[in-house]
């Protein structure tokens, strides 16, 4: 079985492709995916991409697009009703706050793991509410560690490191533990 994800870049599906293997432990599944490169086209062209990916076999569909200066109720909405024509046995859409980065500031040794180092660095209290956590991440990184982030590379290790237990506070996140459940009874 597959899962299919819609997201606005590689590293978002990266992020989700490793978090949800997480979710899904000790079950494994593969994943097709389709990204537009900016939320503009992910939002064009996303309930296509989902009818294509239903088509080749993926019966559960995730949905990640930044919430960025859209109004959530009307973004949610919009992104559901393009994807329902494609009839998965499952789907979600998340949307985090600013940008999927704000999931990965949630846990410290999972950063600190991803670049091979033993102190953790100090963490905002609340990710979700940082303007650009891209950047915060970068230059959080930068200043305890000395070492360059690049989102397409370090982002999944910090996703596959990633506590999960953490990302309960993320609001933008509570969906998908429930849809992964769902695609977890399935598979049983």
């Amino acid at each position: 079985m597959k899962m299919g994800i819609i997201a606005e870049d590689d590293s978002d599906v990266a992020v989700l492709r490793e978090i949800t293997l997480s979710l899904l432990k000790p079950h494994r599944i593969g994943f097709r995916h389709f990204v537009g490169n900016g939320c503009g086209k992910l939002r064009r062209k996303c309930g296509a991409w989902a009818l294509t990916l239903v088509r080749q076999g993926c019966p559960w569909i995730t949905v990640v697009h930044d919430l960025d200066v859209y109004d959530e109720q009307k973004l949610r909405a919009q992104l559901t009703e393009a994807i329902a024509p494609a009839r998965a046995r499952a789907s979600v859409v998340l949307i985090p706050k600013r940008a999927i980065e704000a999931w990965l500031l949630y846990d410290g040794e999972a950063i600190a793991a991803a670049f091979n180092e033993s102190q953790r660095p100090k963490l905002p209290g609340d990710p979700e509410s940082l303007q650009d956590p891209e950047k915060h991440l970068r230059d959080l990184i930068w200043k305890k560690y000395r070492k360059r982030y690049l989102n397409t590379v370090h982002n999944a290790r910090i996703a596959k490191a990633i506590d999960l237990s953490h990302l309960t506070r993320s609001a933008s996140f509570a969906p998908h533990p429930v849809f992964t459940a769902a695609v977890r009874r399935t598979l049983c």
